[in-house]
């Protein structure tokens, strides 16, 4: 399970884009992902301070995430 994250440039925010982080959670359960969302949003934006999250949201994992874990 992946969170899905709409972020924008904190300079441009009119220039946007989604971001896919792997959630250690079970595949399956949303419910789980969304409860341990809030840690992972707050370590994305330290790392990406020129970024701000302005809608988040749980969905399959990516498909580069998949084929990944295929190998």
């Amino acid at each position: 399970m992946d969170l899905v994250l709409l972020v924008c440039l904190a300079a441009s925010p009119q220039t946007c884009r989604e971001e896919h982080v792997a959630m250690t959670v079970e595949r399956s359960d949303p419910r789980m992902c969304m409860a341990s969302a809030v840690p992972t949003i707050v370590e994305w934006t330290e790392s990406n301070p020129e970024w701000q999250v302005a809608r988040w949201t749980c969905g399959p994992a990516s498909r580069a995430a998949a084929l990944d874990s295929r190998r």
